[in-house]
């Protein structure tokens, strides 16, 4: 992985260096090199936030369907801080045997109490060494678990703009672009084993 992350960086830097060189010898206006050389600067900043992930930051984006929780922490909401709080994930995603991925994964999800208390009864379940499987449903094609009259749960983020159901933490705007999950924790089911031969 870092070499992928130095490889990607060299890689941009010696366009970006070529790029100048070109810029300098050719008859274009100074206003076109010099829109040039900010774009490129600026796909440059973009291309690093979207390796985010690559460099061991969580990934604000939907969980796996089912996965294995290995971890969580919970970061309170703050009004001095201004900071509208937010839940980690640490998991691995199951196959269809019950069998982790090996590769685990950090997440981000918005705060909610309810999701709050889940992850913190979660954890103390994994102390007590009990694996715990946690599920992901996405709220908008999920209709069975829709509350009457059309409403989300409040695990869902609230339209652009709005602020909590608290009243006084604003929204993280990196989580509005991602669909509403519903969040459920229980016992890790043991591995489906395959079938021997002749039975």
């Amino acid at each position: 992985m870092t070499f992928t992350i130095a490889a990607l960086s060299i890689a941009y830097a010696v366009l970006a260096f070529l790029l100048l060189l070109m810029s300098l010898r050719t008859p274009y206006r100074w206003w076109i090199k010099a829109c040039v050389i900010i774009v490129t600067t600026g796909f440059s900043i973009i291309a690093f936030e979207q390796t985010r992930d690559m460099l061991g930051w969580p990934a604000a984006r939907p969980l796996p369907g089912r996965f294995q929780l290995l971890w969580t922490r919970v970061v309170e909401p703050s009004r001095a801080y201004n900071e509208p709080g937010a839940i980690y994930l640490w998991v691995e995603e199951l196959d269809a045997n019950n069998v982790p991925s090996g590769v685990p994964r950090s997440y981000k999800i918005r705060y909610t109490e309810p999701l709050a208390e889940k992850a913190e009864k979660a954890r103390s379940e994994i102390v007590a060494g009990k694996a715990q499987e946690g599920t992901a449903k996405d709220i908008e094609t999920d209709d069975d678990d829709a509350p009457p009259g059309g409403q989300t749960t409040n695990e869902t983020a609230p339209p652009t703009g709005e602020v909590s159901r608290e009243g006084s933490q604003p929204v993280d705007p990196e989580f509005l672009a991602n669909a509403p999950q519903h969040f459920d924790f229980a016992p890790m089911p043991a591995p489906l084993l395959p079938v021997k031969p002749g039975n």
